[in-house]
């Protein structure tokens, strides 16, 4: 099976009703199916390439991939869904859009990155730019979100 990186940007309303019967997510996600975005495989080399971490990191390039709580414990995937308040989607959108791609090229270690799913990172070029073109995706998401004042609910299925 593979590791899909899925994201759902909903009103912040939805979001706490959810955090209130967090045993809905499953419906809450089912709902929106047609708003998920997702980056594939590429989110894990993602969140390494903005924090140079495996999974932890501070700041809210840490929040982009994993979110910043989890939406109680169901399992929908890969473990329980992590949330975003609206109120911090716009400092994750800014940071996103400030941090370059030539930036990100010179963290892209193929090396470093053994414990990275996948272990796709040895392709050089052909896997960096599948990255760059899912983190632009997510560059979109944010900064739509946040545009709309929404919250995020992030996870791997």
């Amino acid at each position: 099976m593979s590791m899909i990186g899925s994201f759902l940007a909903l009103p912040q309303t939805e979001l706490a009703a959810l955090r209130d019967e967090p045993e809905r997510i499953h419906d809450v996600l089912d709902s929106h199916e047609n708003d998920v975005v997702d980056v594939d495989k590429a989110w894990h080399g993602i969140h390494f390439l903005l924090t140079g971490t495996v999974a932890a990191g501070a700041g809210p390039l840490a929040n982009v991939v994993f979110g910043r709580v989890p939406v109680g414990d169901e399992d929908v995937g890969y473990g329980p869904a992590m949330a975003t308040d609206a109120a911090d989607v716009p400092a994750i959108a800014a940071a996103l859009a400030s941090v370059t791609d030539e930036t990100l090229r010179t963290r892209f270690a193929p090396d470093a990155m053994a414990e990275i799913y996948p272990n796709i990172w040895d392709e050089g070029d052909e896997a960096l730019d599948y990255l760059l073109e899912n983190l632009d995706t997510l560059r979109t998401f944010y900064r739509d979100a946040a545009a709309g004042g929404l919250a995020v609910i992030t996870w791997l299925n």
